[in-house]
């Protein structure tokens, strides 16, 4: 379970998160959904641990992610983040497992025909895809995904969505941050859109 304890977080001077708190349960799936600006993304980099927020702490079970070495953190979540862009020469599958087994991952999230491509050479949305399959190679109990589905055609949602339901089942508790223009959210256990 991750706790969110009465956090605020600055920025540049300007309150992005105040005095807020939540608990994300395990195993489950929940999508923190809200406009450009609003702090989702800064939200997931604090329960990942590379933000310290100004007040309050976030736990991961009974660890404070950003009092956490690099190499814990490292087993216990995996994040991906938005327009992941990829500048050293290696092909999918060589990028997916430095991180982890690929062969479940490429076929999970349709990406056996690309898996011998070069990294450099993906669209927008194939390079997405390769940075959610890293992050769930890694097998982690925790999962930090921000704005997943962005970029992704109707066939590449729906494959993304079953591996993430697949994997909150089997006891992974997903993160998903989500554009407020998300409207179809039924594949979510739990849904967030105040936290400021």
């Amino acid at each position: 379970m991750i706790t969110i304890d009465e956090i605020t977080i600055v920025r540049d001077g300007r309150e992005i998160i105040y005095d807020y708190s939540e608990q994300i349960p395990a195993g489950s799936i929940t999508v923190i959904v809200g406009p450009n600006g609003c702090g989702k993304s800064t939200l997931l980099a604090a329960i990942a641990g590379d933000i310290a927020p100004d007040k309050g702490t976030i736990t991961i079970d009974d660890l404070h992610p950003i009092l956490t070495s690099a190499s814990t953190l490292a087993s216990i979540r995996a994040m991906a983040v938005q327009n992941q862009s990829f500048t050293l020469g290696f092909t999918v599958r060589e990028m997916i497992e430095m991180a982890g087994d690929s062969t479940h991952v490429i076929d999970a999230l349709g990406l056996a025909e690309i898996a011998d491509r070069l990294v450099t050479t993906l669209s927008g949305g194939e390079a997405q895809r390769v940075a959610i399959a890293q992050a769930i190679a890694q097998k982690t109990p925790v999962l930090l995904l921000d704005e997943p589905l962005a970029a992704q055609d109707i066939y590449s949602r729906r494959k993304i969505i079953s591996l993430l339901q697949n994997l909150a089942e089997t006891g992974t508790t997903v993160v998903v941050v989500a554009h407020s223009t998300e409207t179809e959210l039924t594949w979510a256990d739990k849904v967030i859109k105040q936290f400021h």
